[in-house]
Formats: C-alpha cells, sequence, structure tokens
C-alpha cells in the first residue's frame, strides 16, 4: 500500500470539500466521493479528480482512509454501511467534534482502524481558504491511523490536538464558548446597541474593531494580560450601574452579564493581584441574589 492513503469521502458539503480539496493539494489522492446530494458530489469530483460513486458502500471498496464528513447524527448508520465490504487494512474516520470513536463501532467491527478528525474552525462556507495554523482534534487508538492523521494534519500545516479517550464532548463544548457563543454575545451586544437606536452600520463600526482588537490582544498577549475593562480596574460602581441597566431592559441579559463577570472575575484577578476585588466579589456573589429573593 502507498505512504499515503488514497482518500474517499462520504459526504460533499461544506468540511468534506475544503478537507478534499486540500488534500489533493498537498499531494494526496481522492480516489472516491458519493453524497446524498449527486450534483455535490460531482462538482467535488470533479475539482478533486476523483470517482463520482453512488455510495458510502462504493465509496468504501475504493479507498484506504474512508472520511465521514457527514452530519453528526448519520454518523453511526453510515458506518453500518461501509461495514458491508471488507475493511481489513482501512481507516473510517468521521470529523465530527462532539463524538468519539464509539460511533464507529460497526465499522471496527469489520476490522477497520477508526478515529475521528476534526478541524477546529468555523466552516460557514465551502471556501477555499487554507488550515494553515488550525488545530485539528486526533482520537484514535491505532498507531497507524494516528501517522496518517498526523501525517494529514502536518501537510494541511495544521496544529494536532491529541484528545483522549471520553475527551472529545469537553473538548468540542470549549470551542462552542469562543466560537458560537461569541456571535451570540454579538448578537446581544447589536440589540443594546439598535435599542439605542443606532442603525446597522453604526453597530459594526463599534463593534467590529472592538472584537478584531479583542482577538489581537489574545493573540499578542495572552491570558490574563489580554483581558480589559471595568472588572481589571476593579470599577464595582460601573459593574452596578451595568447590571441595573440590564435589569430594566432584560433581566436575562442581567443574569447572563452577571455570570459572565463571576467566571471572567478570576482572570481580573490574575491579571491585577495587587488590586482590591472585594467590593465587585461582593455585588457579584450569587449568595447576594439568594438574600434578595429571601428579602
Amino acid at each position: 500500500m502507498d505512504e499515503k492513503p488514497r482518500i474517499g469521502m462520504v459526504g460533499a458539503g461544506k468540511v468534506g470539500s475544503v478537507l478534499a480539496r486540500l488534500s489533493v493539494q498537498v499531494g494526496y489522492t481522492v480516489s472516491a466521493v458519493s453524497s446524498l446530494h449527486r450534483a455535490s458530489a460531482e462538482k467535488l469530483a470533479a475539482e478533486t479528480g476523483a470517482s463520482v460513486v453512488s455510495s458510502a458502500v462504493e465509496t468504501a471498496a475504493l479507498a484506504d482512509l474512508i472520511l465521514l464528513t457527514v452530519p453528526d447524527d448519520a454518523i453511526a448508520q453510515v458506518a453500518g454501511q461501509v461495514a458491508q465490504v471488507s475493511l481489513a487494512g482501512k481507516a473510517v474516520v468521521h470529523t465530527a467534534g462532539a463524538l468519539d470513536t464509539g460511533v464507529l463501532q460497526a465499522a471496527a467491527k469489520a476490522g477497520a482502524m477508526v478515529g475521528s478528525w476534526h478541524p477546529a474552525q468555523a466552516f460557514a462556507a465551502a471556501n477555499r481558504a487554507g488550515l494553515t495554523g488550525v488545530a485539528f482534534a486526533v482520537e484514535t487508538g491505532d498507531a497507524r491511523l494516528r501517522e496518517w492523521l498526523l501525517n494529514l494534519t502536518a501537510a494541511f500545516g495544521g496544529r494536532p490536538l491529541m484528545i483522549p479517550p471520553g475527551g472529545k464532548v469537553v473538548y468540542h463544548a470549549a470551542l462552542v464558548f469562543v466560537s458560537n457563543y461569541t456571535v451570540g454575545l454579538y448578537a446581544v451586544a447589536g440589540r443594546l446597541l439598535t435599542g439605542l437606536g443606532l442603525d446597522d452600520a453604526s453597530v459594526a463600526a463599534a463593534l467590529n474593531p472592538l472584537l478584531t482588537g479583542t482577538v489581537t490582544n489574545i493573540q499578542q498577549y495572552g491570558i490574563p494580560d489580554a483581558l480589559t475593562g471595568p472588572l481589571t480596574r476593579g470599577d464595582a460602581g460601573t459593574v452596578a450601574a451595568h447590571l441595573q441597566a440590564l435589569g430594566d431592559c432584560d433581566e436575562r441579559l442581567q443574569a447572563l452579564y452577571k455570570l459572565l463577570a463571576q467566571v471572567t472575575l478570576p482572570v481580573a484577578m490574575a491579571k491585577e493581584p495587587d488590586r482590591d476585588f472585594e467590593p465587585l466579589g461582593a455585588i457579584l456573589d450569587e449568595r447576594n441574589d439568594h438574600a434578595d429573593q429571601r428579602a
């Protein structure tokens, strides 16, 4: 068998398309592509030189490394389909963030090496951007498959993250905090500003440079030094005013602000160890909420 495994793609959506195209660009062969949407498979096959096949079973027959880039809920079913062919010497790998290799049990029973390989990147569209510097979560108990996945990651210019057994859910939850919920928090900030009468362009002008600057600070200075704002200054009066104003707008946002402040306060304390944070701690103490409710 060649040192570089032949890759078969089951799924031709955003993630699968990016991985297939990059694989070809770095010298791998994509031998087969299948998808529920034939047109998507044909488009990706034309771009990668792969054969278009009608099923996951046919993909598995033509590949050494079968990548399942399908929706999470479909992975176990597709693993059962590929298990219909001889999988000795082959690998079946999914790209889901929160699922471990247990979902590939049917393929493992059929003799396949199994693993998961998840790029820690937001695929908002099937763009042609590279994945240089992107972390790839690698989980497998097979040494040969581990080498295949590490080699692919290195060829992409990525950084491998070796995830221990049982760690995928926590790993993925961490990514959701920094990616998905950043979008949610941006939307919250936008609603607050539009509530003051600002138009969309003004909201973007206020928030986009701030968000970009925050990411830059994290990259340049790390945690805790990237943290700025009233918590680091110990501005208890400002935080109290924020909580009051948000309570007048939406009690859910008040509770969210308070919870975020509670989990961020230790970062502020690490950045400014000589500052007196007791007044802030008193405002954010959960027991105050319970006392207010009893009163």
